[in-house]
């Protein structure tokens, strides 16, 4: 089962994008802005992880290198550990929007978007420095540019909805404990069941590193 998952996942979640996009265009003029915002969030992750898996693809790679794995097309994070993490995270987004009307669930998303252009950012420069002296001339890494121009575009909205409505001291505390439970739910949790130097759920290339390791 987990097998053949893994051969049409992405499609899968490429069409649920799409799908959501148009849904987005045809009906969503009138939606509140916070649900449009987080309807928005499950759009851009299936964009996302196009970037960091195919397009150019590679993320593994970096991130791996950077746990200081010696197997870095499969450990800790192989296709089947981000399969599940952003399986989940989808899920996640999209049940949010039941809960669109608290600012404490659009402060999470903010955050975990601001998370997200924080942790390319860092990648980029951690992967320009090992590989400056092979050729690597930005700090661009796979998922960056889905990153800024995608959610770090949202966490400029968000940030503004959310300055117009205000926030307690409970949507902070909120805030906080969502993000914690979305890092252990969504990240740590997956890799840890199902991380293994074994796992026949390698990636096959370092795919945009190729070229530095020439």
């Amino acid at each position: 089962m987990l097998k053949k998952w893994d051969k049409i996942w992405l499609n899968v979640l490429y069409l649920l994008g799409l799908g959501l996009l148009m849904i987005l265009i045809g009906f969503g003029q009138d939606w509140p802005q916070r649900f449009k915002l987080i309807w928005a969030v499950a759009i851009i992750l299936p964009i996302h992880a196009c970037e960091e898996w195919q397009l150019p693809g590679g993320f593994h790679y970096q991130y791996n290198l950077t746990m200081g794995s010696k197997l870095p097309n499969k450990y800790p994070m192989s296709r089947l550990t981000d399969m599940v993490t952003i399986v989940i995270a989808e899920i996640i987004y999209l049940g949010c929007l039941f809960f669109y009307q608290q600012t404490w669930i659009l402060m999470a998303l903010c955050g975990f978007s601001l998370l997200e252009v924080g942790a390319h950012t860092y990648f980029g420069i951690a992967m320009y420095h090992r590989f400056k002296n092979h050729g690597k001339k930005t700090i661009y890494n796979p998922g960056m540019a889905s990153a800024y121009l995608g959610f770090g575009s949202l966490v400029a909205l968000m940030i503004q909805n959310i300055y117009h409505t205000g926030a307690t001291g409970m949507d902070w505390l909120l805030t906080l404990i969502m993000l914690l439970l979305m890092a252990l739910i969504e990240v740590i949790l997956p890799e840890r069941i199902f991380r293994s130097p074994q796992t026949e759920f390698g990636f096959t290339s370092p795919m945009y590193f190729a070229k530095f390791l020439k």
